[in-house]
């Protein structure tokens, strides 16, 4: 989904109606005389089509052979100030999420510009070759996929890659927007950037390079779970609307594992493939960050000790919502008392809890491995709208009546056994209809956002009584968030809901299979029963290729929600698109290796645009520390008072924060590294157990330009924070001590660190900064002869982990360990009592004997040095 929850459906409905008061008004009608156009007057001639390539290496019989396979990774260098992706929300006054601040970015227009980084957005290869053929698959930490990218992507790489390449999102709703030229999605992800849609397709084209490089012989297992997370602990059903269909009372419990080893052992890649939305961070989170999906990804890498790429590929995660361990209180908040609430460190909490279920499937995933398989991939590209004839499934048996604007829709959905009534000639939209929210229990809800776009004779009749004719929503829209509509009218429908891309291969027995979009359960189902191979050797990639929104069966499509919102050709859309995927699957196992390009259709050219917005390509003062830190520089815990880190940052409580001017963010983001002093002077960077450096996740990017809005051609100054909080790295360790654990959080090692920064022409690094030991918090009280103890840790401006239930910026228990208890004495020497355990409440208990009467307080220390004390 691209978000737009019912409470900006509100506010958008309003904000059409002080723009558009005739459209709005109480007794407005839906105007239809200047749209009444048969469907043979629809035209495509505005668009710009070009022929897809033949695919790469067609001809001959599909073998087995020697499988040889590559992975690699790397961070996106998108601007910080790129507005976040797929949430509408976000569109400035459309909606109503705050900002930290009166910024506003010349990169992201009327959406709320983002702020800073959290966890860094970005792409994952995994290349495989066997004899004659290759498959790429490329994992982004997007929102959607637009197909632009793909086939740019496939020409970048060369003639050998036509048709070779899988591109999917991992759906997070915070990361970068502004990626993809379809004015549709565009509603939620922002004008499309060159400068950002380039950088996307630049390092694509690199990783894969990289990947390639890395080829070597392999071997590949694949696990397949059909009783995945059945205790809703990772994720859950997110779409209540279906439970009363055949197979739509809960989620998809499907989940692959691909795990690709050299033939030496030594582990390559690990492939996850399972739905679940990326929105644990509200519309309100202004940090890029992969969500849920890089939560998960994170924690299974840290297992490996080494570098292990693992990409998390999505299935059908339409209608699935992520769990997420651990919150904030928002009441309390660490810097400007209006800033957003910043709840980070669900995703660590979700990372922490699927870990355990995907380290076991990776493992099971080695009993069987081959080195040998049979390889074929094709890509097709496919007519969608806007004729309803295309639309035609089930051997023809459901269809639309052809598109007639002046037509009144008969408003009978079923029949008498509650079959679909075919043709249905309620969904009668000539350039698409979207926006269908509405809810079967409220028929009032059945009425569109805006009535000029209402399809005659649809009014309260769920969901179609919701929809809004492209043609209408199209000119508010492009209106309100100043969107280029590409000329879409009456006649002319958005050129990219015209055409999307599939994608089918085959690895050994197995059969893969795209979606383009939001894949859900009951849909994932059908294509499995459809498949040419076994449901448990099917493996289907959702937001893969390209994107057409909700992918619903028409059952599931007509009980309304939310779901039914987001896709343009109605009902029988995606269900028609998995009809050609299985044509495609079909094709996949022959012998033959044939050209999938040859019974589709051209694809539509990348948007091309001309960014227009300014740059300071020679930022002033880059690679300075300021003096003082203007007040206006925001940081998430306040104003700063100076550049530099505190001297001393405690366990836990402390966070080290460095100012300094850098490169406008258009030029470069600033590469930041947590280093820690070994010998007198000698800094190097943090390694995780992996061997990545600590560079994102566990250190938080911050950028503020000054002034705030450029004015007229003045350079901006631009100023950069980083902060990290002092606990454990994910994948820490101290020696051959595991810190991962909540029990280690106040156990980071101690010594001297700095942040080491490096911008386009410049590097710098803060002043060294100690971590000393963490105060527990200590509340001791005396029954009888027994001194009783809770120990507690305590983080007010925090933003990682604690604990997995109660609030981290609050004071929590802690709920493991052995403690030394010192009892002084009004009288006599100190009681030692050493490996005090304390339980999961927090709590302990020694006994003084006759002693207790003379206690007047009590010191503890933990494994870890940390101390604290309160007298009795």
């Amino acid at each position: 989904m691209y978000g737009i929850p019912t409470r900006s459906l509100t506010l958008l409905s309003s904000t059409f109606c002080l723009l558009i008061t005739q459209a709005c008004s109480d007794d407005s009608k839906p105007n239809n005389a200047d749209a009444s156009v048969d469907s043979t007057e629809i035209t495509v001639e505005h668009c710009n089509y070009q022929p897809v390539a033949p695919t790469a290496g067609a001809g001959g019989t599909v073998v087995a052979a020697q499988l040889v396979a590559g992975a690699s990774e790397a961070i996106i260098d998108v601007p910080v100030g790129t507005a976040l992706g797929a949430y509408t929300s976000r569109a400035g006054f459309l909606g109503g999420s705050k900002s930290v601040d009166l910024r506003r970015g010349a990169v992201s227009g009327k959406f709320n510009p983002s702020v800073g980084v959290h966890n860094a957005p970005k792409v994952k290869v995994l290349a495989l070759r066997a004899g004659q053929d290759q498959v790429v698959l490329v994992k982004l930490d997007l929102g959607l996929m637009y197909e632009g990218m793909l086939f740019d992507v496939e020409a970048k790489l060369g003639a050998d890659f036509q048709g070779k390449v899988i591109i999917a999102a991992s759906h997070s709703h915070s990361a970068w927007g502004q990626q993809t030229g379809s004015f549709i999605f565009q509603i939620g992800l922002g004008d499309f950037r060159k400068l950002v849609y380039d950088r996307y397709v630049d390092t694509i084209v690199a990783v894969v390079q990289d990947a390639i490089a890395d080829q070597r012989p392999a071997k590949i297992g694949i696990l397949s779970d059909f009783s995945f997370d059945m205790d809703n602990l990772i994720s859950r059903d997110r779409r209540p609307e279906n439970d009363q269909l055949a197979g739509g009372d809960g989620k998809d419990s499907s989940m692959f594992m691909i795990r690709v080893d050299g033939i030496d052992n030594v582990p390559i890649a690990a492939v996850p493939v399972y739905g679940v939305h990326g929105t644990l961070m509200g519309s309100e989170n202004s940090f890029a960050s992969g969500d849920a999906v890089a939560g998960a990804e994170r924690w299974l890498e840290e297992q490996f000790d080494s570098n292990v790429v693992v990409m998390h590929m999505q299935g059908a995660g339409g209608d699935v919502s992520p769990r997420g361990y651990g919150k904030m209180n928002c009441d309390l908040k660490p810097g400007n008392k209006d800033d957003p609430c910043f709840d980070w460190l669900t995703i660590e909490g979700h990372g922490r809890t699927a870990m355990p279920a995907l380290l076991a499937a990776y493992q099971a995933a080695g009993d069987n491995m081959d080195a040998e398989v049979e390889l074929e991939m094709m890509t097709r590209s496919i007519e969608t709208g806007p004729f309803p004839e295309t639309f035609s499934i089930r051997d023809g048996n459901l269809r639309y009546a052809p598109f007639e604007v002046d037509r009144e829709a008969d408003r009978e959905i079923y029949d008498s056994e509650g079959e679909i009534i075919s043709p249905i000639d309620e969904f009668n939209a000539p350039v698409g209809a979207a926006l269908c929210l509405s809810d079967q229990g409220d028929p009032s809800s059945a009425y569109p956002l805006f009535p000029a776009g209402l399809m005659p004779g649809t009014d309260m009749l769920v969901p179609y009584g919701g929809c809004v004719r492209v043609d209408a929503a199209a000119d508010i829209l492009s209106q309100l968030i100043g969107l280029e509509k590409g000329g879409v009218d009456e006649r002319h429908p958005v050129c990219q809901s015209t055409r999307t891309t599939i994608s089918s291969f085959r690895l050994g027995d197995y059969v893969f299979g795209t979606m383009p979009g939001e894949l859900t359960v009951m849909l994932a189902n059908q294509l499995r029963d459809k498949s040419p191979v076994a449901p448990d050797k099917t493996v289907l990639f959702g937001y893969a290729q390209g994107h057409t929104g909700y992918n619903l069966t028409p059952e599931d499509w007509l009980q309304g929600g939310y779901e039914t919102s987001i896709n343009v050709w109605g009902p029988l859309e995606a269900e028609y698109v998995s009809e050609q995927l299985t044509k495609l699957m079909d094709l996949s196992v022959t012998p033959l290796r044939e050209d999938g390009s040859a019974d589709g259709t051209t694809r539509l050219a990348t948007v091309q645009v001309v960014d227009t917005f300014p740059r300071d390509v020679d930022a002033p003062m880059a690679g300075t520390i300021p003096s003082q830190v203007p007040e206006r520089i925001w940081l998430r815990t306040g104003p700063a008072s100076q550049a530099q880190p505190a001297a001393e940052i405690p366990r836990v409580s402390g966070s080290a924060n460095f100012v300094w001017i850098g490169d406008d963010p258009t030029t470069k983001t600033p590469i930041v590294t947590l280093q820690r002093e070994l010998a007198p002077g000698n800094f190097v960077d943090v390694q995780r157990r992996s061997g990545r450096s600590v560079r994102t996740d566990d250190l938080l990017l911050m950028y503020t330009p000054q002034p705030l809005r450029r004015v007229d051609d003045q350079a901006q100054t631009h100023y950069w924070v980083a902060e990290w909080q002092a606990v454990p790295w994910v994948g820490a360790s101290d020696g051959d001590l595991n810190l991962d654990g909540l029990d280690a959080r106040a156990g980071v090692p101690l010594g001297n660190y700095r942040f080491h920064v490096v911008g386009e022409n410049y590097q710098i690094d803060s002043d060294p900064f100690e971590v000393t030991q963490a105060i527990l918090g200590v509340a001791a009280s005396r029954t009888g002869t027994t001194i009783n103890v809770e120990v507690s840790l305590h983080a007010p401006k925090g933003y990682r982990l604690l604990d997995m239930l109660l609030p981290s910026n609050e004071a929590v228990p802690v709920r493991a360990g052995l403690f030394t208890v010192t009892l002084s004495l009004s009288k006599g020497d100190p009681i030692v009592i050493q490996n005090v355990a304390v339980n999961n409440d927090g709590k302990m208990s020694v006994d003084a004997g006759d002693a207790a009467g003379l206690v007047t307080s009590l010191q503890i220390a933990d494994s870890f040095g940390n101390g604290g004390g309160q007298a009795l």
